[in-house]
């Protein structure tokens, strides 16, 4: 399975997030970051980058859709995303090895 899909895939919906987009739009944000942060979690985990895998689990918790955090301003949102996304490039060839 191509691993790009799950470093690229967050970072464009967290792009489209900055716009006004109705609220499912942003539980789809949510499940996607979620999901793609836990393949990077377990991999990570499963090449001994401890640290990242902590950090990938933070964003697993901070995006998870069942029980949703909100931090009520959309500003913050945006730079905590920008913040994801770029941790998400960053580490992007990690997982892109296997």
């Amino acid at each position: 399975m191509n691993s790009k899909i799950f470093w690229i895939t967050p970072m464009v919906v967290m792009a489209i997030g900055v716009l006004p987009m109705p609220y499912g739009y942003y539980t789809l944000l949510r499940l996607v970051v979620c999901g793609c942060s836990l393949y990077f979690a377990y991999n990570l985990y499963e090449t001994k980058d401890i640290a990242f895998a902590w950090v990938f689990g933070f964003f697993v918790v901070l995006y998870n859709p069942i029980i949703p955090i909100y931090l009520y301003d959309k500003q913050i949102w945006i730079v905590v995303n920008i913040i994801t996304g770029l941790v998400f490039f960053w580490k992007r060839n990690s997982i892109e090895q296997k």
